[in-house]
């Protein structure tokens, strides 16, 4: 009678309040899930919903139905997991989420060396806003995130692991306004349009104080830069095609240092750098999918920071050199 999949039809109706919306999200047709609703109510003797011309709601029986109904349907979510679980690496999902630098950095190229060896694997990879990555895996709907670790330091519910930091350094394009200062501040730097991510809580006021420009987040306390982005790429093309600067950790932008269409800036402030790492619930047995990824990436962010020693020096070495070649009068 409590079959899963009407549980699940009702679910979706309720959350709906629409039966052709709730049709599409579930990919059947309005008098399939009409049917289907009606079936319900005749097995358990009520009507578990008020039709109405602005909708439908639940009835007070639908209300204790759908309460019931949820523990049940993520009991049978967790109940399948348990299965990929004793199954391994050959056969499961994996769904993870990440911000914009590790996923940019690191997270995607470990995902592509866990599928290489784990082809039957199928992953998610969820990059939307930080917030709701962490809502998702306390919510269960995410095995594993990679996140800014000071969103989650005080929660109890949560285990975590720090992954290395990574220096932010600034950039610009080449022929740039700055290129041809001898000196520069980071003021003068910022006084130009800065392009990126939302900044963290942590380094939100320092931005801000320095930018002259910019607002602070009401809701979160982040950093809004004036040209907010979330891609290092798009930020990128951001500033190759105006005066606007960028910050970000050196192996996102080495290649366009190689080519020389984006310039290092001598600028360094030792708060400027990455705070992530691994996010999952404390009480929640790890997936041996999620396991296998967190030692890839874990490879992947050893390998980073040292080549990014050695880019650093280089990079460095280059501006050190132009800084002292003359400059025409």
């Amino acid at each position: 009678m409590l079959d899963l999949r009407l549980l699940t039809q009702a679910a979706t109706l309720a959350r709906h309040r629409n039966f052709a919306r709730a049709a599409e999200a579930l990919h059947m047709t309005q008098p399939a899930l009409s049917r289907s609703i009606a079936g319900l109510e005749s097995a358990l003797g009520e009507r578990l919903f008020n039709r109405t011309q602005q909708g439908v709601e639940p009835t007070s029986y639908g209300q204790m139905l759908l309460a019931r109904a949820q523990a049940l349907l993520d009991g049978a979510v967790e109940l399948e997991r348990d299965f990929q679980l004793m199954r391994g690496l050959e056969i499961g999902d994996l769904h993870i989420g990440a911000g914009t630098y590790p996923a940019e950095l690191s997270v995607g190229r470990a995902v592509g060396q866990l599928m290489s060896r784990h082809p039957r694997l199928r992953v998610n990879l969820t990059t939307t806003d930080l917030r709701a990555i962490v809502d998702g895996v306390l919510t269960r709907r995410l095995d594993l995130a990679v996140v800014e670790l000071s969103l989650v330091d005080r929660d109890p519910r949560i285990a975590t692991e720090a992954l290395p930091a990574h220096p932010g350094v600034f950039y610009c394009r080449s022929g740039h306004p700055l290129e041809s200062e001898a000196t520069l501040t980071v003021e003068r730097v910022l006084a130009f349009p800065f392009a990126g991510p939302r900044m963290p809580e942590r380094v939100a006021q320092s931005f801000l104080n320095l930018a002259k420009a910019g607002a602070i987040d009401p809701d979160t306390g982040d950093y809004l830069p004036p040209i907010k982005v979330d891609s290092v790429q798009v930020a990128k093309e951001v500033v190759l095609g105006s005066d606007a600067v960028g910050v970000a950790p050196l192996p996102l932008i080495e290649a366009d240092l190689d080519s020389g269409r984006i310039i290092l800036l001598p600028l360094r402030l030792p708060w400027m750098h990455t705070a992530y790492g691994f996010v999952y619930l404390r009480d929640r047995e790890l997936s041996p999918a999620a396991q296998a990824l967190m030692t890839e990436l874990r490879s992947v962010e050893n390998e980073l920071s040292e080549r990014e020693h050695g880019v650093g020096h280089q990079a460095i070495t280059r501006v050190q050199h132009r800084d002292s070649t003359p400059r025409p009068r």
